[in-house]
């Protein structure tokens, strides 16, 4: 059977239309040998979304956004998401949004909640959520640095005018007077060490011959204790260590009731005895004197 070119013509942009379409959908993640079930999900914004992204769950395609568009007689958007029949998850689960990359652009992440007996059908409606970008992540974390940086520059800018009120033309002046006064002072202190350094140089030949004279000192003091050494100052001190012992000795032996010295020095009976002995020989003496002839007799003839 012979076609004509009419029917061999319409075949080819039939076949042609049906690859693109099939093409088409493929690379938006759907297919048209799979089944697929329309599901929904609103938000209040949804932050440049656009239609043919992505929907995912953990990381895997299973669908695309197919529609956007505001929900009846309100602001609020309604997404129409198209996934894959097969997978059966409850229709308690959410999606979100959320940002694939810095220039990936944003997609819906399904967060599946399974459930016996209640899976999701065309028509239903998902629970939504938006997860915050590397952009506005960044952003929250800017905003309490700017806001400390505000409150750091109204400060800065408060102390810079309460300087500006007390740096008055009287209070520079006083500054500029102790600046003055503290450099004159530096350069009084600086003139001193150069006095200081110049009478060191000038007084170097003295300070050495002094502390030479120093050293010749503690060099004659040695050999002072050297001599003496030599000279038996141990045997010195040893004897007089000796003699000290003696005396000592002595002084012990008088300070003893065994010694007749130390009695006569401790005891008053003996002091009292020797008294009475040295009265009654004054008396015999004196009494002698006044009358020789009781105890010495003279005869010239021999007689008594």
């Amino acid at each position: 059977m012979n076609l004509s070119k009419e029917i061999k013509a319409s075949i080819f942009v039939l076949t042609t239309i049906l690859l693109f379409i099939f093409g088409f959908n493929y690379l938006k993640g759907t297919s048209l040998l799979d089944r697929q079930k329309t599901v929904y999900a609103v938000y209040d914004e949804v932050d440049g979304l656009l239609v043919g992204a992505n929907v995912m769950i953990n990381g895997l395609s299973i669908g695309n956004v197919t529609a956007l568009d505001f929900l009846p007689n309100s602001t609020k958007i309604v997404v129409t998401l198209k996934v894959k029949d097969k997978i059966n998850f409850s229709s308690n689960s959410s999606a979100t949004i959320y940002e694939t990359g810095v220039l990936g652009g944003l997609a819906i992440a399904i967060e599946p909640v399974f459930e016996k007996g209640l899976v999701v059908k065309s028509g239903d409606t998902l629970k939504s959520n938006i997860r915050p970008g590397l952009t506005e992540l960044i952003n929250r974390q800017i905003e309490p640095l700017q806001r400390k940086l505000e409150s750091t520059l109204t400060s800065v800018d408060s102390i810079f005018t309460g300087a500006s009120y007390v740096l008055n033309k009287e209070t520079q002046n006083d500054i500029k007077e102790s600046l003055n006064i503290l450099t004159s002072a530096v350069r009084a202190i600086n003139n001193s060490s150069l006095i200081i350094e110049k009478t060191l140089t000038e007084k170097n030949n003295q300070i050495n011959n002094s502390i030479d004279n120093i050293e010749s000192i503690s060099s004659n003091l040695s050999n002072v204790s050297k001599e003496l050494n030599d000279f038996g100052l141990t045997s010195v001190l040893s004897n007089l260590e000796k003699s000290v012992d003696g005396i000592n000795s002595i002084v012990s032996n008088l300070n003893s009731d065994n010694s007749s010295l130390g009695k006569l020095i401790s005891k008053d009976d003996v002091y009292k005895n020797l008294n009475s002995s040295i009265e009654n020989l004054n008396s015999l003496i004196s009494d002698i004197k006044t009358n020789p002839k009781k105890y010495v007799h003279f005869s010239i003839f021999g007689r008594k």
